[in-house]
């Protein structure tokens, strides 16, 4: 028996030797997500670090890209994807217990960040050529797979001193007769004997109908947070499997089903899809001047000087239309340059009455009520670097970018009326930057600028040219023409209720040709010059997802 005994002790310490190793592999083997580094944009340095972590096999590391696409879920980006906020957010969906992070400068500072957002241990180490020596990557490694998860407990308060006791009543006098019980009395409780000189009297333990008088019990520690839980519960298997490392990527892919846990913030992407659909105003001026390079030059010559025809249109009052826009960012949900890509569509087509009276040396013809069309139309490919501001809600995105594709603008009437009206047809290649600041959730400002390309008159999507269909737009002023053209926006827009908002602009465009040559029309022997402009303002309602 005693042999079975001894045999049963030297077991039971090597089981609870066994429990506290366990213990402490388990307190040990947390998983830690090492974030992109600053500094660090090829992300050499961050595979380094997971490549020392794992050396280790006392951590798990989390494959960086699942943190990345996580955080990019909740539109956080950079710096802010390693707050405090955004750990205490996403560290518990993606089963993390840690995250390091850190910059990268002549040194590496490097933080240890546990599920509370709260850092808990903090070191820094020399880089050569951007990168750990092999000693110091090993110190780094052990340190994190060594750190406590929890941060440091507070002292426990001091205990309060008990409150003194009441004194006990004098004993009865030795003189006195002692209470003796009677038989069939029930006896009578005696008092206890008065303590020796110099001895503190001991405390009285009354009865039931009396609380008893305890001292307070010191208060206990403060439990450990959540993440010193999940320290605790973290993964003690560690196969080789979670050891694997690919060189330059930080360590393997994105686990989906960590990802998926994390909802995604509304409104944490700027919008893929955008229409407006509204109507517009517009005024439409042109002048076309023989011998000169602008019409204001030729106006201010006296009358006998000039000479040759002319050509005016100007509308005394705006004519409307609809107009028609889109735009399509397919990629921004992503989180590189990629997310910018787009394409945008514009339509807009006015209807113009106008009065026409042709005046000839021999008399003028009766007046005419024409109407004629006045078309804008685009495609542009865009970028956009998009930025946010933080909302009450959600993000409030803006953004701004570059613009390149063709637009096309007609101002024309039916053939078949015969009218000697200034018509214009113009389609050309064009580069153009836009801009959108928010400012609150109903007002963000928006500016465009655009530049066309030879916008020269007599060319649309049909052709152009002397095989084109409008040669005469060339002919009539000159054997050859060179244009400039240009176009400024700015407005306000906003979001009014769930996806639907407005938008209010103002539009400018403005066009000057130059001619050469000899021309069809009179006068027209040394080409000149044409001016047209047009002004509008837009307004609708928009539709963004």
């Amino acid at each position: 028996m005693k042999v079975s005994g001894l045999r049963l002790c030297r077991w039971s310490a090597v089981l609870g030797l066994a429990a506290v190793l366990l213990t402490s592999q388990v307190a040990l083997a947390a998983r830690v997500a090492v974030s992109a580094l600053e500094g660090d944009p090829k992300g050499k340095l961050r595979a380094q670090v997971t490549a020392a972590l794992r050396k280790t096999r006392k951590v798990q590391v989390s494959p960086p890209t699942a943190w990345t696409q996580a955080a990019g879920k909740q539109g956080l980006k950079g710096p802010a994807a390693v707050t405090p906020a955004a750990i205490k957010r996403l560290a518990p969906k993606l089963r993390v217990d840690a995250v390091l992070t850190g910059s990268a400068g002549r040194d590496l500072e490097v933080r240890l960040m546990n599920q509370d957002g709260q850092v808990v241990w903090s070191e820094s180490y020399p880089l050569k050529r951007g990168l750990l020596a092999p000693k110091d990557a090993a110190r780094l490694a052990q340190a994190v797979a060594t750190a406590r998860l929890t941060a440091p407990e507070p002292p426990a308060p001091a205990p309060v001193a008990p409150p003194p006791l009441p004194p006990l009543p004098p004993p009865p006098s030795r003189s006195e007769p002692q209470a003796r019980a009677e038989p069939g009395e029930t006896p009578r409780e005696v008092p206890p004997e008065p303590p020796a000189k110099g001895t503190a009297p001991a405390p009285v333990v009354k009865k039931d109908k009396d609380a008893p008088v305890r001292a307070p019990a010191a208060p206990k520690a403060p439990a450990s947070g959540k993440a010193g839980r999940s320290a605790a519960l973290a993964w003690v298997e560690l196969d080789d499997e979670s050891h694997t490392f690919v060189a330059g990527s930080g360590g393997g892919v994105a686990d989906e089903e960590q990802v998926k846990d994390v909802p995604e913030r509304p409104g944490a992407h700027p919008p893929r899809v955008r229409v407006l659909v509204g109507a517009a105003v517009t005024w439409r001026s042109y002048c076309a001047r023989p011998g000169v390079e602008s019409c204001a030059v030729f106006d201010a010559r006296p009358p006998e000087q000039r000479l040759g025809d002319t050509a005016d249109y100007s509308a005394q009052a705006p004519y409307a239309g609809v107009a028609a826009e889109a735009e399509v960012f397919p990629l921004t949900h992503r989180t590189s340059l990629l997310r910018g890509l787009g394409l945008t569509l514009a339509y807009q087509r006015s209807f113009a009455p106008t009065t026409v009276v042709v005046t000839t040396p021999t008399g003028s013809t009766p007046q005419r009520e024409v109407t004629a069309t006045d078309t804008a139309y685009g495609a542009m490919l865009a970028w956009r670097y998009f930025f946010a501001r933080e909302g009450a809600d959600a993000p409030l995105w803006g953004y701004a970018g570059v613009r390149l594709g063709v637009l096309g603008r007609e101002f024309g009437l039916d053939e078949t009326l015969n009218v000697a009206l200034p018509v214009v047809h113009r389609f050309s290649p064009a580069v153009g930057v836009d801009v959108s600041v928010p400012l609150l959730k109903l007002v963000r400002v928006e500016a465009a600028g655009r530049f066309f390309f030879l916008p020269s008159p007599g060319r649309s999507l049909l052709g152009g040219g002397d095989d084109g269909p409008y040669p005469s737009e060339v002919r009539d002023y000159g054997t050859a023409v060179s244009s400039l053209g240009w176009s400024a926006e700015v407005g306000v827009a906003g979001d009014v209720w769930g996806p639907f908002g407005y938008s209010v602009r103002g539009h400018v465009e403005g066009y000057q040709d130059g001619f050469t040559g000899q021309g069809a029309r009179r006068g027209w022997t040394e080409g000149g010059v044409a001016q047209e402009s047009y002004l509008s303002v837009l307004a609708g309602v928009t539709a963004s997802w």
